[in-house]
C-alpha cells in the first residue's frame, strides 16, 4: 500500500510531548531536536518520502484527566484537521495519587474522543523514570498492561511501547536517554521514542489512513 505524500499527525499529551525541558512548543523555542516529532518526521521522509505535517500541542505538567476539554477545542477548532493523532499521556497523574483505574480511563477515553472524530489513533504506553519510587514501577506496569488491552477493543487504533525501548535491565529509564532530572528525556531519548513511534505506530497504522 503506497503513501500519501503527505500527512497531518496531532501530537497530543503532556511534556513528553511538548519536548521538555529542551522545547517549548507553545514559544516556538529551544532545540527542535528535543521533540519527538523532529524524530519521526527525519525517518518518515527518509524511509517513505513522506512528508508528515506535525503539530506539537503538548502541555508540560497537564494530567490526562484533565485533557478531554483540550482535545475537544483542538478537534473543533476552526481549520483542524488530521489524518492521525499520537497520544501520550498518564504520567503525571501517577506523580499526583490517580488509582490505576483513572489513570486508564482518562487515557482510553481521549483515544475515543479522537476515534468518534474518525479520526485513527496510536496510544503509547508510559515511559520508564530514572528512579525507584513509591509503587510507581508497579502502577506503570499495570497501566501499561491494561492500555495493551484495551487497544485490542478498538479498531483503527494501535498502541507503542514506548516502555521498553527507552528502559535499562532494571526497567528503568537509561542514563543516556534521561536528560537530568529523571523524568523528561535528553535528544537521545527524544530521538528513541521518535523512531518508535514511526516504526511501531505510523508504519503500522497506514491501512487506516486516507
Amino acid at each position: 500500500m503506497s503513501w500519501p505524500s503527505m500527512i497531518r499527525v496531532l501530537g497530543f499529551g503532556d511534556s513528553l510531548t511538548a519536548g521538555t525541558p529542551g522545547y517549548d512548543p507553545e514559544l516556538k523555542e529551544g532545540d527542535e531536536e528535543s521533540q519527538y516529532s523532529y524524530w519521526l518526521e527525519k525517518r518518515a521522509l527518509e524511509e517513505a518520502d513522506l512528508d508528515v505535517r506535525f503539530e506539537n500541542r503538548g502541555v508540560p505538567g497537564e494530567l490526562a484527566q484533565n485533557m478531554f476539554p483540550r482535545m475537544k477545542r483542538i478537534l473543533r477548532g476552526r481549520g483542524a484537521v488530521y489524518d492521525v493523532a499520537v497520544i501520550l499521556g498518564g504520567s503525571n497523574d501517577i506523580g499526583w495519587g490517580y488509582s490505576i483505574d483513572a489513570v486508564v480511563s482518562a487515557v482510553t477515553g481521549l483515544w475515543d474522543v479522537c476515534l468518534e472524530e474518525g479520526i485513527p489513533v496510536i496510544g503509547c504506553t508510559i515511559p520508564p523514570i530514572a528512579h525507584i519510587f513509591g509503587g510507581i514501577q508497579s502502577m506503570q506496569a499495570n497501566i501499561n498492561r491494561l492500555l495493551t488491552e484495551a487497544i485490542s477493543e478498538r479498531e483503527r487504533a494501535l498502541l507503542v511501547d514506548l516502555f521498553t525501548p527507552l528502559s535499562d535491565d532494571n526497567r528503568l529509564l537509561r542514563p543516556e536517554y534521561d536528560s537530568g532530572d529523571g523524568l523528561h528525556l535528553s535528544v537521545s531519548g527524544y530521538r528513541r521514542m521518535g523512531e518508535a513511534i514511526w516504526n511501531l505506530g505510523v508504519k503500522k497504522i497506514r491501512p487506516y489512513l486516507p
